[in-house]
């Protein structure tokens, strides 16, 4: 097993989850690619946005009152009437970020309605924003949001599947891509593959570095166990950026993030889970105390300040805790840069989904 020589820049993991959508079951694996509805939360229109179509526009108003008709740019604002936006030639601009799809605006939500394959590749940028990823790992994190995007697919939304943030997958169009040959062949390899568990597509779970060993649903999402993602041995992002780190907490963000007063009194781990991720910690301060989930402990306080529940020594300084560390992320599923690892090591694709979801099925939806 050979380790990681590189020492690579901040990935973006996916899937700090969001609370689960209404169900409302629609079959999508048919046979045929579906469209995916990302809400473009972080381009909602609250000032007016320029929307342009290469070759033009289709603009369909959804109030009846007129006919399709096509149009070079479109003023879109929050007091637009809800309105699909069809980009003549596939390719749209919307406050100068692009998309492949149609833009459509409903008085609340803007939505991008995109191919699944074309989602794919787009999570693939915000999530592996790396020069170069090799295309087995790329192959892998292609599988495993494909199979995260099914699972939000099947057990649909009203009015969107997923939007554009880590809240589900860090999906950026056609930006971030001045060469993304690498992105590109991973998903091409793997057009339609999926993760199967228990007859459903799994939330496939994935994170930018595990430290060393994954961990299981409980231990770092503090939800209910999933026996595919139990935590695996991971040598394979060993000598990586954020294999290992080292932070000093705040008395006063400590005590915000666990709603107490001052004065801190403690701050310690007492419970561990797999691969030794802190799964609760205990905060005392103003004569109170409370055991919190180390996940939530750790959202709360901001995930990048606190890298990972992989609290390796805890020791207080004053009115600072100095925490020693490994990892970046929740620690379930694929481990990022540990999937890079393993493809430099020879795995392919399919191995890389094998070793870090152990007994899920990998299946072929189109």
């Amino acid at each position: 097993m050979r380790r990681l020589g590189l020492l690579l820049g901040l990935l973006v993991g996916c899937a700090q989850p969001p609370p689960e959508p209404a169900a409302r079951q629609v079959n999508v694996l048919d046979g045929r690619e579906p469209v995916v509805r990302v809400h473009l939360r972080s381009l909602d229109p609250w000032e007016t946005l320029e929307v342009r179509g290469k070759g033009g526009l289709r603009v369909r108003e959804r109030s009846g009152e007129r006919p399709f008709v096509t149009e070079e740019a479109y003023r879109l604002a929050r007091t637009a009437r809800p309105v699909a936006l069809e980009p003549l030639e596939g390719i749209v601009t919307v406050g100068g970020h692009t998309f492949a799809g149609e833009i459509r605006w409903d008085g609340r939500w803007l939505v991008n309605h995109v191919t699944l394959e074309n989602y794919v590749l787009g999570v693939l940028r915000g999530e592996l924003p790396l020069k170069h990823v090799p295309p087995d790992a790329a192959a892998a994190q292609a599988i495993a949001v494909r199979s995260f995007t099914f699972s939000y697919l099947v057990a649909d939304r009203p009015a969107f599947d997923l939007d554009d943030t880590t809240a589900f997958q860090r999906y950026v169009g056609l930006r971030y891509a001045p060469d993304d040959a690498h992105l590109r062949e991973g998903v091409r390899r793997t057009t339609g593959l999926y993760l199967e568990d228990e007859h459903a597509p799994l939330r496939a779970y994935y994170h930018s570095t595990c430290g060393g060993h994954t961990t299981d649903v409980p231990s770092g999402l503090d939800r209910a166990p999933v026996a595919v993602m139990g935590g695996v041995s991971c040598p394979y992002c060993e000598g990586t950026r954020y294999w290992r780190w080292s932070a000093a907490l705040e008395a006063g963000p400590i005590l915000k993030a666990a709603a107490l007063s001052g004065p801190l009194e403690a701050f310690e781990v007492v419970e561990t889970g797999p691969g030794g991720r802190a799964t609760k910690i205990r905060v005392a301060g103003g004569g109170r105390e409370k055991v919190l989930h180390a996940n939530q402990f750790r959202r709360a306080y901001g995930a990048s300040a606190l890298r990972s529940t992989l609290l390796l020594d805890v020791a207080r300084q004053g009115d600072e805790v100095r925490v020693q560390g490994g990892g970046w992320g929740h620690g379930v599923g694929l481990c990022q840069l540990g999937a890079i690892g393993m493809a430099e090591a020879g795995g392919s694709g399919t191995e890389i989904v094998a070793y870090y979801y152990p007994g899920a099925t990998l299946r072929r939806a189109y």
